[in-house]
């Protein structure tokens, strides 16, 4: 007679840049600040939650959200998203497979980056999903002038909507 126990723990940093509280259906928006992103080594790393609860209210209704990142492509930067994992461990999955790339009326061009899935959150379970967006800014550029006074837009949307059923 034989017995087998498997446990695995794992930690999660989560040192929120901006927290989003989906209490009710609805679209939010922030902003990341592309001033600070210089090219680097490293890459630049930004955190932020989303839940259906907050210090004083739970979303009485079953949600459903999705995510998009709108950037403008005056940069060279890379991006990568990650839900409820650490972006540099070995299995961590990066949600955005690709990028759209789309011109407006005005003849300006955006990236869009876009998980292929929605998320739900269930009105009966207080939930919180942390997401690490990664920016990389490749250090070779730090010698291309072109890029000296470039500005880049970097939009997060979450899209959010009650789920029937």
């Amino acid at each position: 007679m034989a017995y087998a126990s498997y446990q695995t723990t794992v930690k999660l940093n989560a040192n929120i840049d901006q927290a989003i509280y989906l209490i009710n259906n609805e679209r939010m928006t922030f902003n990341i600040d592309s001033s600070k992103i210089i090219p680097a080594v490293d890459p630049y790393i930004y955190k932020f939650s989303i839940s259906n609860f907050n210090a004083t209210s739970n979303s009485d209704i079953d949600i459903e959200y999705e995510l998009k990142v709108t950037t403008t492509t005056n940069l060279p930067l890379t991006f990568a998203l990650y839900r409820n994992q650490n972006y540099d461990d070995i299995d961590a999955v990066n949600l955005f497979s690709n990028s759209r790339l789309v011109q407006d009326t005005d003849g300006a061009w955006y990236n869009i980056y876009e998980p292929s899935n929605k998320y739900l959150m269930k009105y009966t379970d207080q939930i919180t999903d942390i997401y690490t967006l990664v920016i990389t800014f490749p250090k070779v550029y730090s010698s291309n002038d072109a890029y000296a006074d470039a500005i880049e837009d970097i939009e997060v949307v979450i899209k959010s909507k009650q789920v029937m059923e």
